[in-house]
């Protein structure tokens, strides 16, 4: 089985137009379970932000046990990456995490004494072959980036290549709970003032592109 998280409507919809699944809700979600190219999956609606998708991971692994996780949605780039560019983590953060004034460095998770949270590399690995997407670094903040200032330092800070509000903490779930994990992207946006126009033009667009990646990836494996 393999888990899908998937944060809005929009992203999900070319997930579930070609396919056959059968709707569930558990735990006041609704999950998403059938075959995509003969492999068992099943996708969850989060909803937008850390929390959201940190209960829905939880839950996704409590009811369904998928053998590997993997993120999928939109998000903006950082300047390495163009609009419509695929890319996969290689490891998340949580940049929105601080508790600097205890001397810790940003984005150090004290539960578990982690910045970076490693993605499974073979799954890393693969969606990069499927896709000849770019690999790096995903920043996770309860945020939209929509600034030079913000995005800069997410860069400087993490050296980071895309911007979102989910991966970092379905990264930090999946490693308490020991699943494999990574993050599939469709670049929207470039964090910038522009950000949000830039969104809503290509929102669609990046997820049939996201969505055609996947089918890729579960054809080859």
């Amino acid at each position: 089985m393999i888990g899908i998280i998937i944060a809005m409507d929009k992203e999900l919809e070319p997930f579930l137009g070609g396919n056959s699944l059968r709707k569930k809700t558990k735990d006041g979600l609704d999950f998403y379970l059938g075959k995509i190219c003969a492999k068992k999956c099943v996708i969850v609606n989060s909803g937008i932000g850390k929390v959201n998708a940190a209960y829905a991971t939880l839950s996704l692994i409590k009811n369904y046990k998928p053998g590997e996780i993997i993120s999928i949605g939109v998000s903006g780039g950082l300047g390495k990456s163009n609009v419509l560019d695929i890319v996969v983590s290689t490891s998340c953060v949580q940049y929105d995490v601080d508790t600097s004034a205890l001397g810790d460095k940003i984005g150090f998770v004290s539960t578990v004494n982690k910045i970076y949270f490693d993605c499974d590399r073979r799954l890393v690995d693969d969606l990069v072959k499927c896709s000849n997407a770019k690999k790096g670094v995903f920043a996770c903040g309860d945020r939209f980036v929509a600034d030079e200032k913000t995005r800069d330092f997410i860069v400087n800070s993490f050296d980071a290549i895309s911007c979102d509000m989910e991966s970092g903490a379905i990264a930090q779930v999946c490693f308490r709970a020991n699943v494999p994990f990574a993050a599939l992207r469709c670049i929207s946006d470039g964090a910038g003032e522009n950000a949000a126009m830039s969104y809503e033009e290509v929102v669609c667009e990046a997820s049939a592109k996201l969505y055609a990646t996947l089918v890729r990836y579960l054809s080859r494996n």
